[in-house]
């Protein structure tokens, strides 16, 4: 054989075994998932016909399927078709004991694919910590399923609101010196950051951040109303929640609004920011968050409530079956708040515009450098916990991102700004065992991140059927009776629903658990016109007041709700009644509510 022939054959065959090595033998793998495509965040891309070798709660290896014999012991899961994804985190997320978090909200995020939450913040009570140990500690060594809890943030200081008298005066950081005591105080208690809120003053927000950086002790949160966001990042909060802090700093009147010299309606202020938006003022805050790597994590799913809080459709949500009945009563009330405080065709766009210009800013600042992770703020009103994930994520693609990037904000974004990427956010070897197998490929539609076959966490691997058992646990354990259905239905003002409670027994006089109010007073309080007439055509009390003597006219007339006191003085409400010596006209006068003024005068007046 001539020379050059014998090398070429050589060759040919040194290149065949590179491109298929021989299998071999992995005998101390647990678990291997077979044939899957495996997700790449980092590069935007997969690779195909993948075996991803566990261990325990670690990935031992990522392989070319076929190429790595495990022994027989070890469990296979089936991954032909699926893709897989590191498992998902939601950086600003919110448990609630009084909800039964191990019960309810835990579930919620290993079934939607959520393999890590960052907690925003905990109450202000001796031993609160101690709860959310426990729990991070079951979850971690295996006894409980749930989401590993990354980081728990301190309560939101917040200044002097929210703090009662019986607690130590340098909780109201009203100064640099209590400032430093509040951080010190917190470092000793524990906690892995401070949450930082809105209504801290400027000399206690210097101190305890200052304090906090001595002692090693991250801080994160809002924006203090005397803060500017440069000053924010400069002094080294580590994350700011919202991206409406780009609105807010990023339009002529700001340093005004601050120093609250400038002052205006709310929707007409919410609607300047939108208007007179100055990209170059917003261009210095984006280098200066980009120079310090200060994160931005939108929760854009919170400002879609507020644009959609009056869309019957938004509040209808399918997924609400598993939300408690008071935590529901709660967001539609949160949600009619909204609305009522500007039911106006302007106030409704002006909430619509600020929503959509903050997905535009969002982007802005992603393509200056800012770095952008992913939380909901779940918990908030209309926020699903684990399922709210994959609506931000489709809010971030709304944005401008594209699925990989937006994967990369719920994945790698986190872990790089906890600092543990040699852990989490990537599937290869050495990292933990965190993955969610998908139906379809996430990078050609963000949406995909939704068709979940299987969810690995620490490397417990819970297929289909177990997660939907999980949704089927948490709804039977919040499963409502009629009457909290009618509380609800009054509140939404569904009509319908309405209908439904009380074909199942709901009594149309009850008054709600805290004895506060009965689905008359919802449905006036919200403003539920069409409720408010079904109510009274089934044969509600117009006159009964609840247990502080509001009858639904003063619930009506407190809310500034017009067309649903224009249904109940229809009906002949009686405006005589007296709730706590102050009757509805009183209650308008002091309001100064013209068009309420109006009605009852017109109402006396016929009378």
């Amino acid at each position: 054989m001539p020379r050059f022939s014998a090398v070429l054959l050589t060759s040919l065959a040194t290149a065949a075994c590179a491109s298929n090595p021989p299998a071999r033998t992995a005998s101390d793998a647990d678990a291997v998932v077979r044939n899957v495509t495996v997700v790449d965040v980092a590069a935007g891309r997969t690779i195909g016909n993948r075996d991803v070798l566990l261990k325990g709660d670690r990935i031992v290896e990522v392989a070319p399927a076929g190429r790595v014999t495990v022994a027989s012991t070890a469990r296979t899961i089936d991954g032909r078709g699926a893709f897989v994804i590191p498992g998902l985190w939601d950086m600003h997320a919110h448990l609630f004991f009084q909800l039964d978090p191990v019960r309810q909200q835990l579930p919620l995020f290993t079934a939607f694919g959520v393999t890590g939450i960052r907690v925003m913040n905990t109450p202000m009570l001796t031993g609160a910590l101690s709860r959310y140990r426990e729990v991070q500690t079951q979850i971690a060594n295996g006894t409980l399923a749930g989401p590993r809890v990354l980081a728990v943030g301190s309560w939101s200081v917040n200044g002097s609101v929210g703090v009662p008298d019986n607690m130590p005066g340098y909780y109201k950081t009203r100064t640099e010196e209590e400032g430093r005591q509040l951080a010190r105080h917190l470092k000793d208690l524990g906690y892995d950051f401070i949450k930082i809120y809105n209504g801290i003053p400027r000399e206690g927000y210097v101190g305890l951040t200052d304090e906090a950086r001595r002692l090693g002790i991250p801080f994160a949160g809002h924006e203090p109303a005397p803060m500017s966001a440069i000053e924010l990042s400069n002094a080294g909060q580590r994350s700011i929640e919202h991206s409406r802090i780009f609105l807010l700093n990023c339009w002529p009147g700001a340093d005004s609004m601050r120093q609250r010299t400038l002052t205006a309606h709310h929707t007409v202020m919410r609607q300047r920011m939108v208007d007179e938006y100055s990209p170059e003022r917003c261009a210095e805050v984006f280098r200066t968050f980009a120079k310090n790597r200060t994160y931005i994590t939108p929760t854009h799913v919170t400002r879609k409530m507020d644009a959609f809080a009056n869309d019957a459709a938004y509040r209808a949500d399918a997924r609400l079956r598993y939300i408690p009945a008071r935590q529901q009563m709660g967001w539609h009330t949160d949600a009619n708040g909204m609305v009522a405080s500007d039911p106006s065709p302007a106030g409704r766009k002006a909430y619509m515009d600020f929503y959509t210009k903050g997905l535009q800013l969002t982007n802005a600042a992603y393509r200056a450098g800012v770095p952008v992770m992913l939380g909901t703020d779940a918990g908030d009103s209309f926020v699903i916990p684990g399922a709210s994930v994959h609506d931000e994520l489709g809010e971030l693609v709304k944005a401008g991102l594209t699925p990989a990037e937006a994967l990369r904000a719920a994945t790698q974004s986190g872990a790089e700004f906890l600092g543990r990427t040699a852990e989490f956010g990537s599937v290869q070897a050495g990292r933990a065992a965190d993955l969610v197998l998908l139906e379809a490929n996430p990078l050609d539609d963000i949406a995909n991140t939704r068709r979940i076959r299987t969810v690995i966490r620490g490397g417990r691997v819970f297929e289909r059927a177990a997660l939907d058992s999980m949704l089927a646990s948490v709804e039977s354990t919040i499963r409502m009776d009629a009457q909290n259905a009618l509380w609800i239905a009054s509140i939404a003002g569904d009509t319908a629903a309405i209908a439904r409670a009380l074909a199942n027994g709901a009594r149309i006089d009850s008054v709600d658990f805290i004895g506060n109010r009965r689905p008359l007073n919802y449905a006036a309080a919200g403003n539920r016109a069409a409720a408010v007439a079904m109510l009274l055509a089934r044969g509600a009390s117009i006159n009964l007041p609840n247990n502080t003597g509001f009858t639904p006219v003063h619930h009506a007339v407190e809310a500034g709700a017009v067309e649903a006191l224009t249904v109940l003085l229809n009906a002949r409400a009686d405006l005589t009644i007296a709730a706590r010596g102050v009757t509805p006209m009183q209650t308008a006068l002091r309001l100064n509510n013209g068009r309420i003024l109006a009605l009852l005068q017109g109402a006396g007046a016929a009378r």
